[in-house]
């Protein structure tokens, strides 16, 4: 998997004692972009990339370099010795060689139809999906941009472990921007996949052809606690803290306010939460994590029941846990730290439109400004909605402005509080899947009203 440079990169610090982790990332992207509906151009791009941590005398050093010449090799060889001299005490140990459960043809990471798309074939597709909406919306200003990446990564260590998996990735986007008067009204949908089959581009004319629809127009709102339906995107802002907390990190430096809770009720017996790394087709799958870890599918809330946490190698060495396969890199010149491959929920019994169909008076909310913003991980939050609707007599009526949205997670996802949970499971971001949620007495503050 490695090329003779490396392979003789790794036997150098080998031999110099202790043990070293070649990760190599390398990807080609082409690009299409549109603005204000017309083509605004193209782009090609390569990147790659070489990350070597090392292990000597209880201490770990890391290294990231992009030029991969010998020259380039060589210093970075030099660059390893000093790290070390400065590296964190560790007793980090890489993994051996094994077999995971399910090998990375049969995850369909790599789709050579994706791969063999140009320009014409991206420009295409664009036009496509603009077309689409430019007729039904021709007061409407539309962005879009579409991508296709065809990219490596690789794994070795001096213990034997040796992985390589190529991967190609199809994306689309589409910014929506309406403004008239004063009022800004402004949304995007965006689809991402291995594959350009499995996107599904017509997916951004259908979600934002409905939301443009229901926006059309500003209706008042009465401030107060209602029932709110959350879409895949908006429920987000229930699902990011909790997901803060099933970090290996945040459990290590002990901030994570489930960290003595496995084994206990956390959030209400319908909810089901997995990280899943080996669903077919996901971005976020792969046979081996990036530290050389067997990927799995995990439950980490069983019935409401806190199970487990991700964690990389460090996390689960210093919190006592076994590693879980979770070691993700931002590219080849980064750490290793935990992350979620794939998260899953499992959907409810109701369609969307049967929880729409329910509430008498409520909201619909697919996004809040601010989120993640401060200190989330106790789950307690108060956003301006950004784009949110109101729900009267089980149909959306309009767009509101000028709210605000506040309470905590683990209160909203309590069985009291959750209303259902639809039957459809969407993508959202290419590796999360995520049903509607419907919740409860949700406060909700209007322009110059107090909480």
């Amino acid at each position: 998997m490695a090329s003779a440079d490396t392979t003789h990169l790794l036997e150098s610090l080998a031999s110099a004692g202790g043990e070293a982790e070649l990760f190599t990332a390398s990807s080609d992207s082409l690009e299409v972009s549109f603005a204000a509906g017309k083509v605004k151009g193209a782009m090609a791009r390569e990147v790659s990339g070489l990350g070597v941590r090392a292990l000597r005398e209880g201490k770990l050093g890391f290294v990231g370099c992009r030029d991969l010449s010998p020259e380039g090799l060589s210093r970075l060889e030099g660059n390893v010795a000093g790290s070390l001299a400065v590296g964190d005490p560790s007793e980090l140990e890489f993994p051996g060689p094994s077999q995971p459960e399910r090998a990375s043809d049969e995850l369909e990471l790599y789709d050579p139809a994706t791969a063999a798309l140009e320009t014409g074939d991206l420009l295409a597709a664009g036009q496509e999906v603009l077309g689409a909406l430019q007729a039904e919306f021709p007061e409407t200003v539309f962005d879009l941009t579409v991508r296709r990446s065809v990219g490596k990564v690789g794994l070795s260590n001096t213990r034997g472990h040796a992985h390589e998996d190529g991967y190609t990735v199809f994306s689309l986007s589409v910014e929506a921007n309406k403004t008239e008067d004063e009022d800004v009204f402004m949304d995007w949908a965006s689809v991402s996949s291995t594959s350009r089959e499995r996107a599904e581009p017509e997916r951004v004319v259908e979600q934002l052809r409905q939301r443009l629809t229901w926006g059309r127009e500003i209706v008042d709102f009465k401030p107060g606690r209602y029932p709110v339906l959350f879409t895949p995107s908006g429920s987000l802002l229930l699902w990011s803290p909790l997901l803060q907390a099933l970090s290996g990190k945040t459990v290590m430096l002990g901030t994570s306010p489930l960290r003595e809770k496995v084994g206990q009720q956390v959030v209400s017996p319908r909810i089901q939460l997995l990280d899943d790394g080996l669903l077919t087709g996901a971005l976020g799958s792969s046979a081996f994590d990036d530290e050389g870890i067997p990927r799995r599918t995990r439950s980490l809330i069983e019935d409401g029941v806190l199970r487990g946490f991700v964690h990389s190698l460090e996390t689960a060495q210093s919190c006592g846990h076994e590693p879980t396969g979770n070691g993700e890199r931002g590219g080849a010149t980064a750490r290793p730290e935990p992350g979620f491959s794939n998260v899953l929920v499992r959907g409810g019994e109701q369609s969307w439109r049967e929880l729409l169909g329910s509430i008498e008076y409520g909201v619909l909310c697919h996004r809040v400004m601010g989120m993640g913003q401060g200190n989330t991980l106790p789950g307690t939050f108060s956003n301006p909605l950004d784009l949110a609707f109101l729900i009267e007599g089980g149909e959306v009526k309009g767009r509101i402005k000028d709210a605000s949205i506040a309470g905590n997670v683990y209160e909203l996802l309590a069985d009291e509080r959750l209303g259902g949970l639809s039957q459809e499971v969407e993508p959202v971001g290419g590796s999360a899947f995520l049903p509607w949620l419907r919740i409860e007495d949700v406060n909700l503050v209007g322009k110059n009203q107090a909480g």
